[in-house]
């Protein structure tokens, strides 16, 4: 089948899907939930034929940027929301969930490069583990804790884990050919990170997440042995324990739970090495900063996704090809977080120093320490010269840009706008360095 036949063939079933979803609904056959659970799973599982009607990446891309262009068309054209628009918009919380749900299923298939075992079990998860949870969750959901901006339940985490384990243990029998014990040891991992993600996760935000880490731990753990499999398991325990147990007064529940996620992300994808600027950070930030004088506040997700988000590309990155450079931009982005708390918490010790002694600060701090860390883990042959100089530049230019922009740098007025400046920050610098190693 030639490229635009297939996208033909799958856009028309995405539509006709939509409207079968909605003539159901206007019958009063399902109800909000259901049919965007519907609409979810029907998307998963057309998509899960994708190694079978595409040869190249380019179709399904476009075929993701027809299907989101679509979406946004039903949420922002009057004509079309009242046609189809309740199968989307019925519930009452606000989710990008299905614009983000195109785009991540064609980054997987373009990173899996034909594998299909690596492509399928990502989106049955995405496809089949998120439905489960939100439908169990409202049937049978008992047990509730707070996330972001609502309450889930702890009945819906375990189905999205269970049926998110057994979508990989599927994939990995059938199409990658895994023995039992690995496929389930690897089944076991996926679905309990999947969980975690999904429990913390807001406005549809897994639906972009969970493919894409999904996919990059199942490039890490093929062929691995299931003692090694069994191991990354309890780590992940492991420091899912430690972070809950780790300074409650600090982190919520949800910013404990994201910080976990994120340090055994790191862990699994590129080994120890891979902890020690997130290490560094966390130890900087207890033992070397000043302690403001009016104390420290409790802080969300919002702050551990923000800090962490200038290093998951790269971990992604180490996935699909191991090399030193990806772990030095994964290191660069977290120090450039680390100068920008160290400058901010300087200005509130010391408010009387003004902008570029907080700036000299929280460079000195995050070059020093940082620096010195990835070097004594990694040897100084690790990383040539003129890219720690490079690191260092961009790092600078980002904290003085960040620090002139901020009308209040010690009390914003809005601190989540302020985490996201902060995070945009840190990725910026560390795709700068980026760009200055192409050829």
């Amino acid at each position: 089948m030639s490229g635009a036949a297939g996208i033909a063939l799958l856009a028309g079933l995405l539509a006709g899907l939509m409207l079968a979803v909605r003539a159901a609904q206007r019958r009063g056959a399902v109800g909000p939930e259901l049919a965007r659970k519907l609409v979810h799973m029907g998307m998963g599982a057309v998509c899960l034929a994708f190694p079978w009607i595409f040869s190249s990446a380019g179709p399904v891309w476009l075929l993701a940027a027809i299907t989101s262009a679509g979406l946004l068309a039903v949420r922002w054209v009057p004509a079309l929301g009242a046609a189809v628009g309740g199968v989307l918009g019925g519930v009452r919380r606000t989710s990008w969930g299905e614009v983000y749900f195109p785009g991540a299923v064609a980054a997987v298939f373009a990173l899996a490069q034909g594998n299909r075992a690596e492509f399928c079990a990502p989106v049955a998860m995405l496809a089949f583990g998120d439905a489960a949870g939100a439908l169990v969750g409202q049937r049978w959901g008992r047990i509730k804790f707070r996330t972001v901006e609502s309450l889930k339940s702890v009945e819906g985490s375990a189905a999205v884990g269970a049926v998110s384990a057994a979508a990989v243990v599927i994939a990995l029998r059938v199409q990658g050919g895994m023995g039992w014990p690995e496929a389930l040891f690897t089944g076991a991992i996926l679905g309990v990170f999947a969980a975690m993600v999904e429990a913390v996760s807001w406005r549809g935000l897994d639906n972009l997440l969970v493919p894409l880490v999904a996919w990059a731990q199942l490039r890490v753990y093929a062929g691995l042995p299931g003692s090694e499999l069994a191991l990354r398991g309890a780590v992940l325990a492991l420091v899912a324990g430690l972070m809950f147990a780790w300074r409650a007064r600090l982190l919520d529940f949800g910013a404990r739970l994201g910080a976990a996620l994120v340090l055994y992300f790191s862990w699994a994808l590129g080994g120890w090495h891979w902890l020690a600027a997130p290490v560094t950070l966390l130890a900087s930030y207890a033992w070397i900063t000043p302690r403001p004088p009016a104390g420290e506040g409790r802080y969300h997700l919002a702050a551990v996704v923000c800090i962490g988000s200038a290093g998951v590309g790269w971990a992604v990155a180490n996935a699909r090809s191991a090399e030193v450079r990806w772990l030095w931009l994964f290191t660069l982005g977290l120090a450039t977080q680390q100068a920008i708390i160290a400058a901010v918490r300087w200005s509130q010790a010391k408010p009387q120093w003004g902008r570029a002694r907080w700036w000299t600060m929280g460079f000195a701090q995050a070059t020093v320490v940082q620096g010195g860390v990835f070097v004594a883990v990694n040897g100084a042959a690790a990383i040539a010269p003129h890219a720690l100089v490079t690191g260092a530049v961009v790092m600078a230019a980002a904290l003085a840009v960040f620090i002139a922009g901020e009308r209040d740098l010690a009390l914003p007025d809005d601190m989540n706008a302020r985490w996201w400046r902060q995070g945009a920050a840190a990725v910026l610098a560390s795709l700068a360095a980026f760009a200055t190693m192409l050829p």
